[in-house]
């Protein structure tokens, strides 16, 4: 015969239906076991009127337990507790869960929400990790897609506008040379798109030593002008080789090499670093969403997110609760905060560069107008530099008669018809010029700001995590909340940032002393970038590897665009590579339909980046004068038949 005690413990363990038929069951047994009790008593004794209000008695236990009975059944098993509303809640958190018990299940400590009743089955949990990791997962490819493609975006904008900035400079300098020196320049243009293509490469592939390549142009451009301005001599390479020599210590382009090899350089290095940079750092970000999630993290965001759930409770999720579980979880992406701090420093440092003394615009634009300077210069002062170069070599390579007098036919043929004064006018591409100034510097300050902004984004994650979720609390409201066992107050402290904080974790457990390969390739990527960065910064030379080599390949492909929709998706990073050098200038011809201009890549639908829309000045117009045009033009032609009278006169 079964006590009222046991009666109460059925009701608590079996649920509504079973307390009912226990209630029953034992009903008669109450009231038979009660007046035993009172006549055993000392009461039954002494005091033999109690015994006569036994009845009584045994009606007001009776009446007593079924009051208790129905407060009880009402806690456990009322609206709080109704399954059906149980399947509800995870429906208005997004949670599609069809495995729902229809009456609530018994407590068990082999499962996750294990205490009290529960609406959540073992089966039940499962489903719950998986749809729980999903949707966490989901949150942060949001999140590092985003950042990756402002990063990637910004890549491409930057590689796109200083590849228009080349091409049009290159066309520039072939237009402005071909009115200005002709035929000359028609017969020698490989000198100047040979330097073009080693600038497009070393910014396409790297590789490329600037210095050597400034050093190899002007020296050609050297040897070739000394060969025009004394046309009436021939030179084998032997006497070129003398020629070249002679260079460094002659200096017929003045100061130009020196100067403009300083700019390039620096220029370039500091360019390329930045545009590789900002795409590296995309890489390194969705390389982390690779990054596995553990048991431990899942478990503990369904103990989070669901359990309160499963039993039926509305209460929000405490924030340091929630803090404490994404600090966790994110433990190995929080450790690259320091490291992307660092980064964040250096392209703004760079950016100062950029927009001061390494302005691109400010060497690639007027390229042509330094160059051109350099030749005036040479031409200038090409008799001084013949004869010194003459007494150093050996003396003068004669011609014959017959050479001498095709000579003379072709000076007086190409006499008077090459210059055209209309064409020295560059005001107009000087007005595009300043223009493309200032749309580089909106572009780069723009960079700037975006990347700035990401600075502490590492340690913020977490927090970013908790606070973009309807389903944790505010901050101040940390008294009636879900704290992974009831709804109440979260009472732990919330644990530090980084990897190695993360062993006082009272909700992951983090394996801190664990290597990661994956976490330790891109701190090793950021500490890369960050070096090659402040090395531009103090005009140093950068080498890089092929970019491909820091980028795993593995990352996502749905990425999230940046706020302000772009359409780009990283940085393409390159010139066609393929490159022709001439073994030796092509022959003479008047119609040279050799094309010169280096044709700009299909921009349609995109917009031009050396547009601006205000249409101020920065830079002054490039204007050549009257007086040096002529000089420019008519010093090589007097020079030449000034030499060839002196031989015949010396013959």
């Amino acid at each position: 015969m079964k006590s009222p005690l046991s009666a109460v413990l059925v009701i608590v363990n079996k649920g509504r239906l079973v307390l009912l038929l226990n209630l029953v069951q034992n009903l008669h047994s109450i009231m038979y076991i009660v007046p035993k009790i009172i006549k055993r008593t000392y009461l039954r004794v002494h005091l033999p009127k109690m015994f006569q209000l036994e009845k009584s008695v045994v009606c007001a236990i009776v009446l007593t337990i079924f009051q208790v009975i129905g407060l009880f059944t009402k806690e456990v098993s009322g609206d709080s507790l109704n399954c059906s509303n149980v399947k509800q809640l995870f429906e208005s958190r997004k949670i599609n869960i069809t495995d729902v018990p229809k009456l609530p299940l018994p407590g068990n400590t082999g499962r996750l929400c294990s205490a009290g009743l529960s609406c959540c089955s073992e089966q039940t949990e499962l489903l719950l990790k998986a749809a729980l990791r999903h949707q966490y997962e989901q949150n942060i490819r949001q999140q590092l897609s985003t950042l990756s493609a402002v990063l990637k975006t910004r890549a491409t904008k930057f590689d796109e506008f200083f590849k228009d900035l080349l091409t049009t400079a290159k066309g520039g300098f072939h237009d402005m040379f071909k009115r200005t020196y002709g035929i000359i320049y028609e017969q020698n243009s490989f000198v100047f798109t040979d330097l073009f293509e080693e600038l497009e490469h070393y910014y396409a592939k790297g590789k490329v030593d600037l210095t050597d390549t400034m050093e190899s142009f002007f020296n050609t451009l050297y040897q070739k002008m000394f060969t025009v301005i004394n046309a009436h001599y021939r030179f084998d390479e032997k006497y070129l080789m003398c020629v070249s020599d002679h260079m460094k210590e002659l200096k017929p382009f003045g100061d130009v090499p020196h100067k403009l090899s300083v700019e390039i350089k620096r220029s370039f290095v500091a360019t390329r670093t930045f545009a590789q940079s900002l795409s590296v750092a995309g890489d390194i970000v969705n390389n982390m969403l690779n990054m596995p999630l553990t048991e431990d993290c899942s478990r503990a965001l369904v103990r989070m997110s669901a359990c309160p759930l499963c039993q039926g409770l509305q209460a929000k999720t405490c924030s340091n609760y929630c803090n404490n579980v994404m600090k966790g979880c994110l433990a190995h992406h929080t450790e690259l905060n320091n490291e992307w701090n660092s980064f964040v420093d250096a392209i703004d440092k760079v950016t100062e560069r950029l927009i001061g003394p390494f302005n691109i615009q400010m060497v690639v634009g007027p390229i042509d107008t330094k160059i051109s300077d350099a030749v005036m210069n040479f031409q200038e002062n090409s008799y001084t530099v013949s004869q010194r170069v003459f007494n150093g070599c050996g003396g003068k390579p004669l011609l014959g008669e017959r050479q001498r007098r095709a000579l003379r036919r072709t000076v007086r043929s190409n006499a008077g018809k090459e210059l055209n004064l209309d064409s020295l006018q560059f005001s107009g591409r000087g007005r595009q010029k300043e223009k493309a100034g200032l749309d580089l510097e909106r572009l780069v300050k723009d960079i700037r700001m975006r990347v700035k902004d990401t600075k502490q984004f590492w340690a913020r994650l977490p927090y970013q995590t908790c606070n973009s979720d309807p389903s944790i609390a505010n901050g101040k409201l940390n008294e009636s909340c879900w704290n992974g066992q009831s709804s109440g107050s979260y009472t732990h402290a919330v644990t530090g940032d980084g990897l190695s904080n993360q062993q006082n974790n009272p909700e992951v457990a983090v394996d801190v002393a664990r290597p990661n390969s994956l976490l330790n390739e891109q701190i090793f990527a950021l500490k890369t970038i960050t070096s090659k960065l402040k090395n531009a910064y103090n005009g140093m030379d950068v080498e890089w590897i092929d970019i491909e080599e820091f980028s795993s390949g593995s990352g996502s492909g749905d990425g999230v665009e940046s706020d302000d929709t772009e359409e780009e998706s990283g940085s393409g990073m390159g010139f066609p590579t393929e490159r022709s050098r001439p073994d030796h200038a092509p022959a003479p011809d008047p119609g040279n339909d050799q094309d010169n201009t280096l044709h700009p890549l299909d921009d349609s639908g995109k917009p031009r980046h050396n547009v601006s829309s205000s249409g101020s000045s920065v830079l002054p117009s490039q204007r050549m004068s009257l007086h040096r045009a002529l000089l420019s033009y008519l010093v090589p032609v007097v020079v030449m038949w000034f030499g060839s009278a002196i031989s015949e006169w010396l013959q």
